[in-house]
């Protein structure tokens, strides 16, 4: 044989060599790459990521690994057991992006929460111990979600979706309905097998909705000045509450047993929640709360309180002595990657803010959420504070006509430039700075709290 081609087919035989070194190190190198990291240099999952139901257990075991991946969501555990000095248990950063329109809601053992596109479930059986299980995707943007029974009730624009949770880890999507001529959603709630959904059009549009599918059954048109919507006995009649021009507060649309008033934002894009015996609506930055109750077998109506954050915010650090608050850090954090849960190491670094010469209204940030629980009212606010105060002050102002709420409210504003407004505010119970997150929506259970949130950086 030539020597040239002895030359060649040596040269050729070391050059295979050589690329099978290369592609065996680079291998070796992918397979060692932590996966949380490697996850965030992929695309996230598209559909249905699952988890075992074995959580406690499971995350106990799991490797702590001081992985940073880019969360666009957080779901944070609060531990109420001392409502003074609420702790920070857990928090699980999820690689799907979240709107101000999306929320998270209690179910069971279950949290339910919304990101753009997705619906995502975890257990909170063990509240300290979350459990990720699983996400289920949908054609277009969503925002909002309510618990019925077994099913839950998610909004997009134009659309909304019942899905079957009755088994958890696999959320299944029963059916799909729009308003009459495909208007737009502006705000939906669910109430006794009935879906109140509210449209762009000023109607209100009432559905049956038993068992995943929803039928229509009455559309209202809403009237130019009402404020609260409230359900007559037959649970599709509707009393429109006119802002503060009705002669008296209907009382007798309030039950003592159940929730009559629907949590629909008013016509001027009020927040509104409400219990039982409780409503707590948002003008502004400040909210208002009302009840009812019996005296002498006579239902009284009672405005509670003008809850003024900034003002309960100041009087309850006079009352702790504090100057200077932390943002605190969860004991526990966890990161969502391929549908699996890997715990990793909290930021250390922590944010001590100076609150002496500092505006407080700008320090917490307007409302973006708030709850009803008991007699309690739980707060988060845009730049991640979290307060409790209580709904009723000791001085409850009884009130026959609503025009007095006006006049109560100039009162207030008096008194806040004579600097005694704060012996008309319910005190704050807690004012916990939160971590390095901007709260969008809030959900109370027994003993726990639980938020959901888009890291303070994002855009």
């Amino acid at each position: 044989m030539p020597k040239n081609s002895v030359r060649l087919i040596d040269a050729f035989m070391i050059a295979i060599l050589l690329v099978s070194v290369i592609h065996i190190g680079c291998s070796s190198r992918h397979l060692e790459q932590n996966p949380v990291e490697r996850y965030y240099e992929e695309s996230a999952p598209a559909h249905s990521l699952e988890q075992s139901k074995k959580n406690a257990t499971e995350q106990s075991q799991k490797t702590v690994t001081s992985a940073k991946p880019k969360a666009m969501s957080i779901f944070t555990v609060i531990e109420l057991e001392d409502l003074e000095h609420p702790t920070l248990a857990t928090s699980i950063q999820l690689p799907y992006r979240v709107g101000t329109n999306n929320s998270v809601i209690l179910s069971g053992e279950h949290a339910y929460l919304t990101t753009e596109k997705h619906l995502h479930v975890i257990d909170v059986s063990i509240p300290q111990r979350p459990s990720y299980l699983t996400s289920l995707a949908f054609p277009d943007k969503i925002g909002k979600v309510l618990a019925a029974d077994d099913s839950l009730v998610v909004a997009s624009e134009k659309k909304f979706y019942l899905v079957d949770v009755s088994q958890p880890l696999h959320p299944a999507l029963e059916s799909t309905g729009h308003l009459p001529q495909r208007n737009a959603i502006k705000d939906f709630d669910v109430l006794n097998d009935h879906l109140y959904v509210m449209g762009e059009n000023d109607h209100l549009y009432i559905f049956y909705a038993p068992r995943g599918q929803a039928r229509l059954v009455k559309a209202v048109e809403l009237e130019k000045r009402w404020w609260l919507l409230s359900l007559k006995a037959d649970g599709i009649g509707v009393k429109q509450v006119p802002q503060w021009t009705s002669n008296t507060f209907p009382t007798d649309l309030w039950a003592p047993d159940q929730r009559r008033f629907l949590q629909l934002h008013s016509i001027k894009q009020e927040k509104v929640r409400a219990s039982s015996i409780f409503v707590v609506v948002e003008p502004t930055y400040d909210l208002l709360s009302f009840n009812v109750y019996r005296v002498d077998d006579h239902q009284v109506t009672s405005y509670t309180s003008h809850h003024n954050l900034e003002w309960q915010f100041r009087e309850y650090l006079t009352a702790t002595g504090q100057k200077t608050l932390t943002r605190r850090i969860p004991t526990r954090a966890y990161a969502v990657a391929n549908g699996k849960m890997q715990e990793i190491l909290p930021e250390l670094s922590s944010e001590t803010m100076d609150v002496e010469d500092k505006r407080l209204k700008q320090l917490m940030g307007p409302v973006t959420d708030f709850q009803i629980s008991g007699d309690r009212l739980y707060i988060v606010t845009a730049n991640g504070f979290f307060s409790i105060t209580t709904i009723v002050h000791p001085y409850i102002i009884e009130i026959e006509n609503m025009r007095d709420i006006e006049i109560m409210k100039e009162r207030l504003s008096k008194w806040a430039t004579a600097k005694v407004l704060s012996a008309s505010l319910p005190p704050l119970l807690s004012a916990t700075p939160l971590q390095t997150s901007r709260p969008i929506s809030l959900a109370v259970g027994k003993g726990f709290a639980y938020v959901l949130a888009t890291p303070e950086d994002s855009k």
